[in-house]
């Protein structure tokens, strides 16, 4: 009876020591090489774009550009960057810069009368970031949850939501769609969460732009980047 009972305690243990571990966000990260990272930057009017050719050159991945902010303010170089970044080919997207100050409601309205989402270009972003007169965290997940069912009902698709690590724990956690896809701000390490791109720095030098531009991975390859786009 003992060695039928050890038998099968050593079979329990053989099978545990080769159940396959199921690996986290940031070692499937971690394991992509530096060639297959898909790399990109985000930037509004106070970045100028002086030589288009010379950015081209360097490859970016993609390139965000900030559309509006609020319910009245509009990017005065939105228009012209994006239809730049249209002849160049690289994938392009429109975020919104999201205040406290107006429903989510209206300043979806605001997004939507100047932000672009024809074939090829990426999804949506809602810019989401700490403020020094915060609303309480209920308020907020109203806003945002609002803003994003308005840019859903005419797009199809939730907007991606851009903020730091430490304001989605505070306010976003548990609190969004599943669906939700995350563009996390984390200048120390890669964000303990399932984020799809990552800001890694404010401080870089992109060719042909003017002062610095924020730098941002993608996680997955140029084909799952593909994939993602309209």
């Amino acid at each position: 009876m003992k060695i039928k009972i050890l038998k099968i305690t050593i079979l329990i243990l053989i099978i545990q020591s080769c159940a396959v571990k199921k690996e986290t966000h940031k070692e499937i990260f971690a394991e992509t090489t530096l060639v297959d990272r898909v790399w990109g930057i985000d930037i509004s009017h106070y970045q100028e774009i002086f030589d288009w050719n010379k950015l081209k050159e360097q490859e970016p991945g993609f390139i965000f550009l900030k559309a509006s902010e609020g319910t009245t303010i509009q990017d005065p170089k939105y228009r012209v960057y994006y239809q730049n970044l249209r002849k160049l080919d690289i994938p392009v997207g429109s975020y919104h810069f999201f205040t406290y100050t107006s429903s989510g409601k209206d300043q979806a309205k605001n997004f939507l009368s100047i932000a672009n989402f024809q074939r090829g270009d990426l999804p949506m972003v809602l810019d989401t970031e700490f403020a020094k007169k915060m609303p309480d965290r209920e308020q907020i997940k109203k806003h945002i949850i609002d803003f994003m069912t308005v840019v859903k009902d005419k797009t199809g698709r939730n907007p991606i939501i851009y903020c730091a690590y430490k304001y989605y724990l505070v306010y976003l956690k548990n609190n969004l769609p599943p669906e939700c896809k995350l563009w996390i701000v984390d200048y120390q390490s890669n964000p303990n969460c399932d984020w799809i791109f990552w800001q890694t720095t404010e401080k870089y030098r992109a060719a042909g732009i003017k002062g610095y531009v924020d730098f941002n991975l993608f996680y997955g390859t140029k084909k799952d980047l593909k994939s993602l786009l309209y």
